[in-house]
C-alpha cells in the first residue's frame, strides 16, 4: 500500500505539469501571427514598421519609418522592424530567418538588409543581418547594442525609446558611421582582465547595480582618480569653463554642436596636463574632410518627391560649423516601389529587394 501510494503521487505533479504545459501552449497559440499572415509593410503602404499588438505611439512609428526611410535612400540599405504577441512555438531564431527570407528584405545581390523582431508576449528581441552586412555587423556588435540600447530599456518598460536607439545604431553601424559601443557582457570589454570585474565588484548584482548603465559606467571610467606621469601627483580635473583654454579651437566646436566632450586633468605640482577625448554615441554630425574635425553636419531637402512611376531628387547641403567646409549636390531619391502584386496582405510579396538572410545576429530576452 505505501509503495502504491508513493507511485501515485509521483504522478501527480507529472499531470499537473502537463496540464500547465498544455494550457501555456493554448494561450501562446491564441496569440500568435503565421509568419505568412504577418503584414508586409512595403506591400501595406509603402513604410517599414509592422507592430501587429499596437504597443508603439504612433509617432515612434513614423520616426522609425522616416529614419530608415532616409538610410535606404541615401545607402540602399533596407531594414523592417516587426512586433508580434507570440512566435508561434517558434524559436526567434528560426521565426526571424523564415520572415526575413520571405519577405526578401534587401537588396538583390546586395543582401543589405535587416530585420529587428519582437515577440512581446516571448520577450523576445532578435536582429536578423543580411549577407552583404555581416562584414559591418557581427554577431558580436549587434549583440552590444542591444545590450546597450535595446535591452536595458526594454527592462524598464521604455519599449519606444529602445527600438528608437536600437535601430539608430543598427542603421548608422550598417552605414559604416562610427559609434561607441559598450556591452554590460564581460566578455564584450576588450580590457584585460575585465571578466573578474564582477568578481572585484562582488557579483553579478553588484555589478548591475553599480554600473546600472553604459552611462553610469562611462562616468566611473571618467572620473576616477588620476596620477601624473611626471610626478605622480594626483591630477584634478578641470570644470567646463576652465578646459576650454586648454582645447584647440576645433575641439571646442566639437564640445559645442554636441559631438564629442572633452576632459582636461592638470596637475597641482607640475605643468603636466591630460586631454581625454569622448565622441557621443549618437550625433547628427561626421569628420569634416577639411579640418578632420566632427563638426560636419548635412540637410536633406526634397527637390522632387519620388512616386511608383518616377524617381525623384533632393538637394543635400554639407557645412562644417567650424571650418569653411561646404559641399552642395543632388541625390537622386528611388522610385517608391509599386504594391499592387501583393493584394495588400503583403504575406508572400518581395516587395522589399529580394535580400537574402546571412544566419547572423544575435538574439536578447528581457
Amino acid at each position: 500500500m505505501v509503495s502504491h501510494a508513493g507511485r501515485s503521487g509521483s504522478r501527480r505533479p507529472s499531470t499537473f505539469l502537463a496540464a500547465c504545459a498544455l494550457v501555456t501552449a493554448l494561450v501562446a497559440a491564441a496569440g500568435a501571427e503565421p509568419i505568412a499572415g504577418i503584414p508586409n509593410p512595403r506591400a501595406r503602404d509603402g513604410t517599414w514598421v509592422t507592430d501587429l499588438p499596437g504597443v508603439l505611439r504612433a509617432d515612434t512609428v513614423a520616426r522609425l519609418n522616416t529614419m530608415i526611410g532616409d538610410v535606404e535612400r541615401a545607402s540602399g540599405v533596407e531594414m523592417a522592424v516587426v512586433v508580434i504577441t507570440s512566435l508561434d512555438g517558434r524559436s526567434v531564431e528560426e521565426f526571424a530567418v523564415k520572415l526575413f527570407e520571405l519577405w526578401g528584405i534587401g537588396k538583390k545581390n546586395k543582401d543589405n538588409g535587416l530585420l529587428l523582431l519582437w515577440s512581446t508576449g516571448d520577450r523576445r528581441v532578435r536582429v536578423e543581418v543580411g549577407y552583404g552586412l555581416e562584414g559591418a555587423l557581427p554577431d558580436g556588435k549587434v549583440g552590444a547594442i542591444l545590450d546597450g540600447q535595446v535591452i536595458p530599456r526594454f527592462k524598464t518598460g521604455d519599449f519606444d525609446r529602445g527600438l528608437l536607439d536600437g535601430v539608430d545604431a543598427l542603421l548608422r553601424v550598417a552605414r559604416n558611421e562610427p559609434i561607441e559601443l559598450v556591452s554590460v557582457k564581460s566578455e564584450s570589454y576588450d580590457r584585460p582582465g575585465w571578466g573578474i570585474f564582477p568578481l572585484l565588484l562582488g557579483g553579478a548584482g553588484t555589478l548591475v547595480a553599480a554600473i546600472g548603465s553604459i552611462t553610469g559606467l562611462r562616468r566611473w571610467r571618467r572620473s576616477r582618480r588620476r596620477r601624473c606621469d611626471g610626478c605622480q601627483a594626483v591630477m584634478v580635473r578641470l570644470d567646463e569653463t576652465a578646459d576650454d583654454a586648454m582645447l584647440s579651437g576645433g575641439e571646442q566646436a566639437e564640445e559645442r554642436v554636441g559631438s564629442v566632450d572633452y576632459d582636461v586633468w592638470k596637475c597641482p605640482s607640475c605643468s603636466n596636463h591630460l586631454t581625454l577625448r569622448y565622441p557621443k554615441w549618437f550625433t547628427g554630425y561626421s569628420k569634416c574632410p577639411q579640418c578632420q574635425n566632427r563638426t560636419q553636419s548635412s540637410t536633406e531637402t526634397v527637390i522632387e518627391p519620388a512616386t511608383r512611376h518616377g524617381s525623384g531628387a533632393a538637394r543635400v547641403v554639407e557645412t562644417c560649423a567650424f571650418c569653411t567646409f561646404r559641399h552642395e549636390y543632388t541625390k537622386v531619391l528611388p522610385r517608391l516601389e509599386s504594391s499592387s502584386s501583393s493584394g495588400g496582405s503583403g504575406g508572400g510579396s518581395r516587395s522589399f529587394g529580394g535580400g537574402r538572410s546571412g544566419g547572423g545576429g544575435a538574439s536578447r530576452g528581457y
